[in-house]
């Protein structure tokens, strides 16, 4: 079976991260990572249990983690085989990822601005995040 390369240079994509557990968060990262990559106009809102990890020294926490899971994805990342949660979100900043946090999380978390990782560009309710993702080729809920 022979893949194609497919241009997407210009088109959305968009991610709504819920999940706050690890393996979740850093694979949204990588799905980001790759749509950047492709050239691809990335924008991800995290909420609730996401919007906790990207509290300020929580990124790379166990929380809500399974300890097995979560014991093989930090020796491979001991190995140099992975990334943490932390490299990639700079990484993806830096190609571009547009980060946003949820206005009704955080105000139910009780989080401010300051509390929040530098990477997040903006604070965005549900409504301006779907018409974002209205318009996109591809919309993920992790």
């Amino acid at each position: 079976m022979t893949h194609e390369k497919e241009i997407v240079t210009g088109q959305r994509l968009t991610i709504l991260l819920h999940s706050g557990s690890y393996d979740k968060v850093t694979n949204a990262m990588s799905l980001a990572i790759v749509g950047l990559s492709m050239g691809m106009e990335v924008h991800v809102l995290v909420t609730y249990e996401a919007l906790r990890r990207f509290k300020k020294g929580h990124l790379e926490e166990a929380m809500q983690t399974e300890p097995e899971l979560l014991g093989m994805m930090k020796k491979g990342i001991d190995d140099g085989k992975f990334h943490t949660i932390e490299e990639k979100l700079e990484m993806a900043h830096e190609m571009g990822l547009k980060l946003y946090a949820c206005t009704t999380a955080m105000e139910t978390i009780g989080a401010s601005r300051e509390d929040l990782v530098p990477e997040v560009d903006d604070i965005m309710g549900l409504t301006a995040f779907v018409r974002l993702a209205a318009g996109a080729a591809v919309n993920w809920y992790i």
